[in-house]
Parts: C-alpha cells; sequence; structure tokens
C-alpha cells in the first residue's frame, strides 16, 4: 500500500468542482479558467494565488520556473466541425529545472490529486512555453 506524503486541502477540491461546473471565482475569463494548485510547506495541497491569470498566455507567464504545479484548466475550444466545448484538463506541470526532491514529492501527490477531484486525463507539462493552444489541441485529454 503507497503511503500518502501529501494532504489536499478541501477548499482546493470545492474550487475544482466550481471550475469544472463554470461558478469559479478562479481566474477566468467568459472563455477560459484556470486553477493552480501547489503544495505547501505543510505537506498540503492549496491554491496558489497567481496575479493577472486571464488567458493561456498570462498563465504561462505566471507559473514559476522551477517548482511543480497542478492546473486543472477549462478553455474554449472550436472543433474542425465548427462545434464549441470547454473541456475540463488536468496538466501537472513539472520544469525539468525543478529539484529532485519537488519532483518526487509533487509525482507522488498527483494520483491522489486527480482522484480525490474526479480528472480524467492529465497531461504531463515538462516546459511552460509549450503551454500553447496548439498543444492542448493536438493533446488527447
Amino acid at each position: 500500500m503507497a503511503s500518502v506524503t501529501c494532504t489536499i486541502d478541501p477548499s482546493v477540491i470545492e474550487d475544482v468542482k466550481k471550475v469544472r461546473f463554470g461558478t469559479t471565482s478562479a481566474k477566468s475569463s467568459s472563455t477560459f479558467t484556470a486553477y493552480v494548485a501547489k503544495i505547501s510547506s505543510e505537506q498540503k495541497v492549496v491554491m496558489d494565488p497567481l496575479d493577472d491569470v486571464y488567458d493561456l498566455e498570462s498563465l504561462v507567464a505566471e507559473l514559476p520556473d522551477d517548482t511543480p504545479r497542478y492546473i486543472v484548466m477549462s478553455y474554449k475550444k472550436v472543433h474542425e466541425d465548427e462545434r464549441v466545448s470547454y473541456p475540463l484538463v488536468f496538466i501537472y506541470y513539472c520544469p525539468e529545472t525543478a529539484s529532485p526532491s519537488m519532483r518526487m514529492l509533487y509525482a507522488s501527490t498527483q494520483q491522489l490529486f486527480e482522484k480525490q477531484n474526479d480528472l480524467g486525463k492529465s497531461r504531463l507539462l515538462q516546459k511552460k512555453e509549450d503551454l500553447t493552444q496548439e498543444w492542448l489541441d493536438n493533446s488527447k485529454f
């Protein structure tokens, strides 16, 4: 049986539900919502209060260069047949420059975060510059 290294703050679970159902106070616009979580020094997953995140580009600018994050995001996706959807995606951001201990801590908590927030498929992002509309469209969430 795997040991639990971190706990998830109940407010994170509630906030992710709000992103899922579009009733959020997370950083959002009418076509984009992002919720970013980090692991605190108390080994608890909490919200990362980023400033000025209102679209994909501003999210990329606010992500740290050397510390992992969990990103739950909803964005406007226009399909080839012109249908519009707002998929809920989970991205595990783990930069190559993060310390081995941080990488291990976030990796060991990722599955718990996904399960407690009822998230489907996830994608690993190692370079924040790769987080583009094209990357999202080509990812199979």
